[in-house]
């Protein structure tokens, strides 16, 4: 297989708030005769990016390695992965259109999907992702069926208020040092270490507020930095766009995908267990057809599922 990463340049990401680059990086892993093959899009989780699936992994496999064995344990017949840089400076992405982020939901469909299609010569569209990447898969499989599909979501955010609830605290803590949730960003960035927990989980509130409940080019943050109270009004903004509401409104949509895979860790750290068991049993009473599995063990460091939804979105789209 071959990996190579090119540059594309995106005119919707060009006057985006946040001046991150409109340039983009993208990694892309193909077999030597690629034209016609799945086209299979890697989102990442929050707080990283799709690129880091290329790097050196001493306790599993880099995307490459994971590929190539694949193909020698007959499992894949060699699909092209994509791996598109979407990182932002409030710490990752949704892959939502945000007016306080950018458009990067239009830069998926619009842009980077059609340009592969043209350049590989194939519509068969899968993605796939894990945490905030799983999401942006079953968020975008809902509302373009007709591009996109088939979706695997690998723990993606799902009945926020067991997912982002537990965490405001934390970040209330943090920001309550500062003027207000800007000044707060800009200090994140410049500081040494950038690792504590504490500034983790906020950069985190700070990018949920920044797709969920944009504000023109600023956003609102859900509760009041004072007193913790929630804000109601919001708080209904950031449950709209929660998998487990929308999915009410996208049935006819979830039926044209040719698959549907769900999983996720029965001790997920971020309680998504629930939003995607919730999901399940959604899909059950609508009798929308998907895989859902659960498996032992936690939120991190699951890549290692990979090995399913790679050889499930191909053979959907070989075999179909």
């Amino acid at each position: 297989m071959k990996l190579s990463v090119i540059e594309f340049e995106s005119d919707l990401l060009r006057d985006n708030p946040l001046r991150d680059p409109y340039k983009r990086k993208v990694g892309i892993i193909s077999p030597d005769n690629p034209e016609g093959r799945p086209i299979l899009i890697h989102l990442s989780g929050y707080l990283s990016s799709s690129l880091t699936q290329l790097n050196y992994n001493p306790f599993g496999e880099d995307m490459k390695s994971r590929l190539e064995r694949l193909e020698r344990e007959g499992k894949i017949k060699g699909s092209i992965i994509v791996l598109p840089d979407m990182f932002t400076k409030v710490g990752g992405n949704q892959y939502i259109n945000s007016t306080a982020v950018g458009m990067y939901e239009d830069f998926l469909i619009k842009e980077l999907i059609p340009y592969l299609v043209d350049e590989f010569k194939s519509d068969n569209i899968g993605i796939f992702g894990h945490s905030s990447g799983g999401y942006g898969a079953l968020y975008l499989g809902m509302k373009y069926p007709n591009l996109i599909k088939a979706i695997a979501d690998h723990a993606g955010d799902a009945y926020f208020e067991y997912v982002y609830l537990p965490t405001f605290p934390k970040a209330i803590e943090q920001l309550r040092k500062f003027k207000n949730h800007r000044e707060w960003l800009e200090n994140y960035w410049k500081k040494e270490n950038k690792h504590h927990r504490e500034d983790l989980i906020t950069l985190n509130v700070i990018g949920m507020s920044a797709f969920y409940s944009p504000n023109g080019e600023d956003f609102e943050l859900p509760f009041d930095v004072e007193t913790g109270e929630i804000n109601e009004s919001v708080w209904k903004k950031w449950i709209e766009k929660d998998p487990v509401r929308m999915i009410d409104n996208y049935v006819d949509n979830l039926r044209k995908l040719k698959l549907i895979f769900i999983d996720v860790g029965k001790k997920d750290e971020f309680n998504i267990q629930y939003g995607s068991r919730i999901l399940h049993k959604k899909m059950e009473k609508y009798g929308i057809p998907h895989y859902y599995e659960e498996f032992n063990d936690g939120h991190l460091n699951t890549s290692y599922r990979y090995d399913i939804s790679v050889s499930l979105l191909e053979k959907t789209f070989q075999y179909q």
